[in-house]
């Protein structure tokens, strides 16, 4: 009887042989690498589980209970992490930009409220105008981009505005350059455009220079002049920045079409006697609608989940002519259709050729906000006689007769 060996027998073996499986190896790995590239559709297959297991069923069943609740549990944390985010950094931001106008505002001895003439109510502050007026400082409302309505628009809204305010409009200069800046009177191109340069300074230096006499000179000496503050306050992307580049006639503030370039206040001499502090864009109240902040282009069009809502507001403030027109699309019934129609006609598709109805109305909202899609709203009430114009040095403003027709 053969003896058994009680020791595991050694593991070693010859160099040759060890080699020889390390090739057998790589060259199986490489064979492998070559097929995936051949067959990129090809997967191995998952072989599951076997039928012989016992409670096959209600083990199948337990694991997919528990990939679901791993997943709710997932999409629960990501929904709650990007929640507290936003909720805090609107928080933060809210805080700091109404910190930010309230010390421009007690350090100003006259506030420039800029709106934008395609919606001057829409774009005023009562908030902002409700803390001025309290303080018993001088509040001067600023109409600009009055290049972009008609000009019996404009002239409504300027008697209607004129009743409480004193009012001045504007527009901003657009020049690429970034020194010599120029305005000037309006006129229309030959092409039927409006100039790039910027027109209202004049009106808009008088009245400031009127507000920064000093009342103790005397009669003899009536160009005394104090230093005098202005501060220049609105919602995003009204035009703040762009208001101070053209009177000093130099790009020395950032602005863009992008909402929240100016971060912080900042402090600009035109000459000896005249600053201005050009501020962030205020916020208004939290419970606005998303939709019509977007519009107003408060926040960026990429901060919506569902842009859908913000095209339904664009349809109902826009006729359905000018939009067939605009996009050279058929006519339709709802925004569901509209979105349809606009995705085919703009290629935005999906997988499967599905109309990608999100990016259309993303483009819809981008096209409302760089001014593609015209618009203009009219005042609360209109006189049927049209006031004269009067422009003394309080109501200071430019004569809108000279203004061209779009």
């Amino acid at each position: 009887m053969v003896k058994k060996c009680l020791k595991n027998k050694s593991k070693r073996v010859t160099c040759h042989k060890r080699y020889k499986i390390i090739k057998k190896v790589k060259e199986h790995h490489r064979k492998l690498r070559k097929e995936a590239k051949k067959n990129l559709n090809r997967h191995r297959k998952d072989p599951g589980v076997p039928n012989i297991l016992p409670f096959k069923e209600s083990f199948l069943k337990d694991v997919a209970e528990a990939k679901m609740k791993l997943e709710e549990a997932r999409l629960k944390n990501i929904e709650y992490s990007q929640t507290y985010k936003s909720q805090k950094h609107e928080d933060v931001a809210h805080s700091i930009v109404q910190h930010d106008v309230k010390d421009v505002i007690n350090q100003s001895d006259v506030i420039l409220e800029v709106l934008d003439a395609r919606d001057p109510m829409g774009t005023r502050c009562p908030e902002i105008e409700e803390i001025v007026l309290g303080e018993n400082k001088r509040l001067v409302l600023l109409i600009n981009k009055i290049d972009l309505v008609p000009r019996s628009n404009l002239e409504a809204w300027v008697n209607y505005l004129r009743k409480t305010h004193t009012v001045i409009t504007f527009k901003a200069n657009t020049q690429r350059q970034s020194n010599h800046l120029s305005y000037g009177k309006p006129y229309l191109l030959k092409d039927g455009k409006m100039p790039t340069k910027g027109f209202g300074t004049s009106e808009l230096l008088s009245l400031l220079a009127n507000y920064s006499r000093d009342p103790s000179s005397s009669l003899s000496n009536t160009n005394a002049r104090l230093s005098l503050t202005v501060g220049v306050v609105g919602l995003p992307n009204t035009g703040k920045s762009a208001l101070i580049n053209t009177l000093k006639r130099q790009k020395v503030c950032i602005s863009g079409n992008v909402p929240g370039l100016t971060r912080q206040s900042q402090r600009v001499r035109i000459d000896k006697n005249l600053f201005l502090l050009d501020t962030p864009g205020t916020l208004v109240s939290k419970s606005s609608d998303a939709s019509d902040l977007v519009l107003k282009n408060c926040v960026k069009p990429e901060m919506l989940s569902d842009p859908v809502p913000a095209v339904e507001a664009i349809l109902r403030r826009c006729s359905q002519a000018q939009l067939v027109s605009k996009y050279k699309i058929e006519e339709y019934n709802n925004v569901s259709e509209f979105l349809v129609k606009l995705a085919h006609r703009l290629g935005r598709m999906k997988k499967g050729g599905i109309p990608d109805t999100t990016m259309a109305a993303r483009s819809v909202i981008n096209d409302w906000i760089i001014g593609k899609i015209t618009y203009y709203t009219e005042p609360p009430y209109t006189n049927t006689v049209k006031e004269n114009l009067d422009l003394s040095l309080e109501d200071h403003a430019m004569d809108i007769s000279e203004f061209p027709t779009n």
